[in-house]
């Protein structure tokens, strides 16, 4: 479970991006990529589960806490219009990934280990499929995964 603990750190170290050409473009940039850097480093610092599941309830609820700060962070940019259908199926995984981790988190206050595994791999898929579309909207900052652009 560490070794899952270490990758789902690293699919939401960074929060999220978005947007398109020129000037607006540009801020746009600007402001989802100030958004990773202020979450990123406060996920990544969240120390990984010793062997423990009940210890994924407070480490769920802290990753949560995070992620949901910076989806609605990131729900109040303004995409630019080219963009717009994209980057919310983009904020839609997110928000899936967030609703996964609270899964994580209510099955560890049950002592649910199974439904930790459950959680955690639903993020990490979701993640992958948050990370293409990231790559298709040219948020080179938002794939912490590496998936390649198919």
């Amino acid at each position: 479970m560490r070794a899952t603990f270490a990758a789902v750190g690293a699919c939401l170290l960074l929060a999220g991006c978005g947007g398109d050409e020129g000037g607006a473009e540009d801020e746009f940039l600007a402001q989802a990529n100030a958004i990773c850097a202020n979450y990123g480093p406060k996920i990544a610092a969240i120390p990984p589960p010793l062997e423990d599941d009940d210890e994924w309830a407070a480490i769920a609820a802290d990753m949560g806490d995070l992620l949901e700060a910076s989806v609605n962070e990131l729900r109040e940019l303004e995409p630019p219009e080219d963009t717009v259908e994209t980057y919310g199926e983009w904020l839609s995984l997110r928000a899936e990934i967030l609703t996964a981790m609270r899964g994580v988190q209510n099955a560890a206050n049950v002592h649910d280990g199974p439904g930790i595994e459950r959680g955690l791999a639903t993020v990490e898929e979701k993640q992958v499929a948050a990370d293409q579309l990231a790559g298709k909207l040219g948020l080179t900052d938002c794939s912490p995964t590496g998936v390649p652009v198919t």
